[in-house]
């Protein structure tokens, strides 16, 4: 850890400069600009709804309830921040998975391999009053300018969309941070405050004591199984505990026996395939470990592929995937069979002595 800390590194507060007017992303004036005409054109018909604010995918629900109440309540208020977002992705990687192909491999056989290899990784030392940091590349095709752009009336629910950081209490205890870039292209950030004890996994602390360490209780961890409970077999049940793993993986630095675990618990899951080229948000290719399935949270997409994408390498996690499987089911629908709906991939993930410093 760095005593010094540069520039860079010291939070944003009083007597931050004034911000510098930056241009919205490439081609976010054209479809502003045409979404509005459509809202007009649309008036007294089919409405476009746009709601001001949704929690981002994936956020923990200790971050998530502190972001609204931010924002609800007026108690933190969202301030122009003084250090910009990190460039380690830029967004402009080809989001298509349209290339990847299904492999003949085992998933369970895959998984085993990312379970040793992330086994033998070594556990940092955690202090209570440290920061998880961890750095992202969100994305959903409704906030991508190639892939709305149409003249077919859409909902816009202001979905993840670009690099963001987060840096989170080791205990729950301090006053984290979220940063990221606002509707208007500006870097924004939104205090993370301290959050009474819940149960869960908020924090890397709960992490340690509610996550189980094996792959039998991390298996009915997953399926929320009790007692002598077992698994009902339905395909819901199984999605559920997928989703459940992916989460995990998206929100939080575990452990790596905890992470062993979890990939041999997901291995238990019926029904996984294997493909190679998956991409994820930041244009990284890898082996992906996927479910197909109807998603309920996908609707209007018909069937998708939830999936967890590995680098080829190190085999070690990059992303939570949604690929579309169908063609279009008309002249609205922009999105290609082997389409990303969405993707969560994590750029870089340490822990830190204060919030606003980067590894």
């Amino acid at each position: 850890m760095n005593d010094n800390p540069s520039p860079r590194d010291e939070p944003a507060g009083a007597g931050v400069p004034a911000a510098v007017e930056r241009d919205l992303p490439p081609g976010r004036h054209r479809v502003l600009r045409e979404q509005l005409m459509r809202e007009i054109e649309n008036s007294g018909e089919t409405p476009v709804v746009r709601p001001l604010w949704r929690r981002p995918a994936f956020v923990g629900p200790a971050v998530a309830a502190a972001l609204t109440a931010a924002i609800v309540v007026g108690t933190a208020v969202t301030q122009q921040a003084a250090v910009p977002l990190t460039t380690h992705a830029d967004g402009s990687g080809d989001r298509r998975a349209g290339e990847a192909t299904r492999s003949d491999r085992s998933a369970a056989e895959l998984l085993e391999r990312v379970a040793e290899a992330a086994g033998k990784r070594s556990s940092p030392r955690v202090r209570d009053d440290q920061f998880v940091y961890t750095e992202r590349d969100d994305y959903h095709w409704k906030m991508d300018s190639e892939k709305n752009d149409m003249p077919c009336p859409m909902t816009l629910e202001a979905y993840p969309y670009g690099v963001r950081e987060f840096w989170s209490s080791v205990d729950g205890e301090h006053t984290g941070l979220y940063r990221g870039r606002g509707v208007d292209g500006e870097v924004e950030e939104w205090p993370v405050p301290r959050q009474p004890a819940e149960k869960g996994v908020n924090f890397f602390r709960e992490v340690e004591d509610e996550l189980p360490a094996d792959a039998d209780g991390m298996y009915r961890y997953l399926y929320g199984l009790k007692g002598d409970e077992r698994a009902s077999g339905a395909k819901s049940a199984d999605r559920k505990a997928f989703e459940k793993a992916s989460t995990l993986l998206a929100e939080q630095l575990l452990p790596p026996r905890t992470e062993a675990a979890l990939y041999r618990a997901v291995a238990r899951i019926p029904g996984l395939t294997v493909y190679e080229g998956s991409v994820d948000a930041a244009g990284r290719t890898g082996v992906s470990v996927g479910l197909d399935g109807d998603w309920p949270e996908d609707r209007g997409h018909g069937p998708t592929r939830h999936e967890l994408l590995f680098d080829t390498r190190t085999l070690a996690f990059l992303a939570a995937d949604t690929v579309k499987l169908d063609p279009p089911a008309d002249s609205c629908d922009t999105l290609e069979a082997g389409d990303l709906v969405s993707s969560v991939a994590i750029l870089e993930r340490a822990v830190v002595d204060r919030v606003s410093e980067r590894p």
